[in-house]
This record gives C-alpha cells, structure tokens and sequence, in this order.
C-alpha cells in the first residue's frame, strides 16, 4: 500500500522548494552534504548567489551510528567519508574559486558559532538524532530571512535516528517559534517539511 501512495503522490523535494522559494540568486545554506548530490541539485536549479555547505566528514564509533551513512564500517569508514569531502572540493573547485560555494569542514555547531550570514533558504540532513535537530532548527532560526525557508529531509521517518526530525518540529511547533508551511503525509509524499519563523 505505501509503494502506490509513493508512485501515486511522490514529490521532489527540488520541486516543494521552487513551490515556496520565490527569490532570485538565493543565499542558500545546506547542512549535511555526504556525496553532495543534492548540492549538485540546489546550484543547478537556483543559481544560488552562494552556497554554503556544511559537514564535518566524520566517521563515528558510536554504536548508535552504526546503521548511518557515517558510522565507522566497512561501508563508512575515515577514509570513505574524507575521499567524499575532496571529490567535492574537486567537483566545485571553480565555484570555490569564484566564491560562489564556500565548503566548511565542521559541524553544524561550530558553523553556527562564527556565522555571520542571514539565508534564504536553510536546508537540514546532518545528524538526524533529536537533540542535533533541535539545535539546528534553532540556530537556522536566527539566521533565516524574515520570509525564508527552512526544509528538514527525512521528515517521519522513524530510521536509526529514532525519528528524531518529526520529535525536533514537534518540539519547535509547541515553542510556537516556527510554523508548518508543508509536510509529508500519504498524500504528499516526499519525506520533508518546510517551516518558517513566526
């Protein structure tokens, strides 16, 4: 029944964006890049008049992380998650140079502490357990346009994370600091949701 309300009712989380991001050369902060295929997306699609993108390309040893795309295995090990970080300096090496993507190598945390840049739009797939969320929407808070969009990936999604996004936007949603502007369900099916400040 989910795999024909998936073909059904799918949407690309490309597309959900252009539905709600109205801007021209937006500034654009993405948090959680691994591959940076989504990256890819985001400059192609918005001619961003940059784009900041944020990970620290660590493979943990933390037993919780174990089923993630960045826990130390064999699918995931130091020398996986640093070969993903220089493919992606070679692939917008051009862009670096033109100052139009600035990569930083860290987490979120440490990004948030010295930023200095307001965004259009904030795009959230780092650590998807519950307290790393909630922080994220909350420093995203304080460096979004009065009219900009966050979007969190993997948005009730139960996984290894123990859906630690959906608890995150409830957390925020009874704060009353953020409002719903669109999110999953069976009839819209793309695995995101869309806030902005109130």
């Amino acid at each position: 029944m989910k795999k024909i309300f998936k073909k059904l009712f799918a949407k690309n989380r490309i597309d959900l964006i252009q539905q709600y991001l109205k801007v021209n050369d937006p500034s654009i902060l993405e948090i959680g890049i691994h591959r940076g295929d989504f990256s890819k997306q985001l400059i192609s699609k918005f001619n961003p008049k940059k784009l900041y993108l944020v990970d620290p390309w660590i493979a943990y040893d933390d037993f919780i992380y174990k089923n993630s795309w960045y826990g130390n295995s064999d699918k995931s090990n130091q020398k996986i998650q640093d070969k993903y970080y220089l493919d992606l300096l070679k692939y917008f090496e051009k862009k670096i140079y033109e100052k139009r993507v600035e990569v930083h190598r860290k987490t979120s945390d440490d990004f948030f502490l010295t930023n200095k840049n307001i965004f259009d739009l904030i795009y959230i797939d780092g650590n998807h357990l519950f307290e790393f969320v909630k922080r994220d929407i909350f420093n995203a808070l304080k460096f979004i346009k009065e009219d900009g969009i966050i979007m969190l990936d993997d948005y009730a999604l139960k996984g290894w994370w123990n859906d630690g996004i959906t608890k995150a936007v409830n957390f925020h949603t009874k704060e009353k600091n953020i409002k719903i502007i669109k999110k999953h369900n069976i009839f819209d099916y793309h695995h995101q949701c869309l806030i902005q400040k109130i």
